[in-house]
């Protein structure tokens, strides 16, 4: 992928020196500032495709209040995740207190809208995290650019699936119950439809966006390599 070709290979151009290596983007949970102007253009799309998407997958219905049977938001929104480090969270959030809270066929009341899209932070966030803390150490690539190999599909499985969909699942249907807006009875149910068809979706939408178009928005400048630029 990215790895260098080592100058003492014998089948390595002639021409070939240590200033033609192709570097390696680095990805941190460092602040350094705040992006520029197109990365913060390429943010506010992703946003807004997430919370369009977390609106339209609300209507299809699992049978318990506000779960949906389809989630097809999420799979767009674990490589947005990736791609814009912190601002996940700014994604994540507003796609979930607007598409799915605030404006879905069964509106939330405000206050309880407002810490229902919280749950995301868990789903999108996490995975972000994960990767920015834990991909160089395992040898995959941070913005899940290798999620096709064996080993970056194991990876994005164990950090980007998993643990973020199990736990958002848990949470949301708590807020729903706690908040009166699902009858208690519904938690477990509830937090079983979310999380299997949160993974089902997220395994077969996200690495195909992270495969194809991970190195492109990389490539264009787009990726937020640090917490916030």
């Amino acid at each position: 992928m990215e790895d260098a070709m080592p100058e003492n290979r014998l089948d390595a151009p002639a021409d070939y020196t240590e200033e033609a290596r192709p570097a390696r983007v680095s990805y941190t949970l460092r602040y350094t500032g705040l992006p520029a102007l197109g990365q913060l253009v390429a943010v506010a799309v992703a946003a807004a495709v997430y919370t369009v998407l977390s609106w339209l997958s609300i209507p299809i219905p699992s049978g318990i209040t506000l779960v949906s049977a389809l989630f097809i938001a999420i799979g767009f929104g674990i490589p947005f995740a990736l791609w814009f480090g912190g601002w996940a969270f700014v994604i994540a959030y507003l796609g979930n207190f607007l598409g799915a809270g605030l404006l879905s066929p069964q509106p939330l009341p405000l206050p309880v809208a407002l810490w229902f899209g919280t749950v995301d932070l868990i789903q999108l966030g996490l995975p972000m995290i994960l990767y920015r803390l834990l991909a160089p150490r395992f040898g995959v690539s941070s913005i899940g650019k290798d999620v096709l190999t064996v080993r970056g599909f194991i990876f994005f499985v164990l950090c980007a699936v998993l643990p973020n969909n199990i736990l958002g699942g848990l949470y949301g249907n708590f807020i729903l119950v706690a908040t009166g807006t699902a009858p208690a009875s519904t938690l477990l149910p509830g937090w079983l439809v979310w999380s299997l068809s949160n993974i089902v979706v997220t395994i077969i939408i996200g690495p195909i966006l992270l495969r194809a178009l991970g190195p492109v928005v990389e490539r264009s400048g787009l990726t937020i390599r640090n917490m916030l630029n």
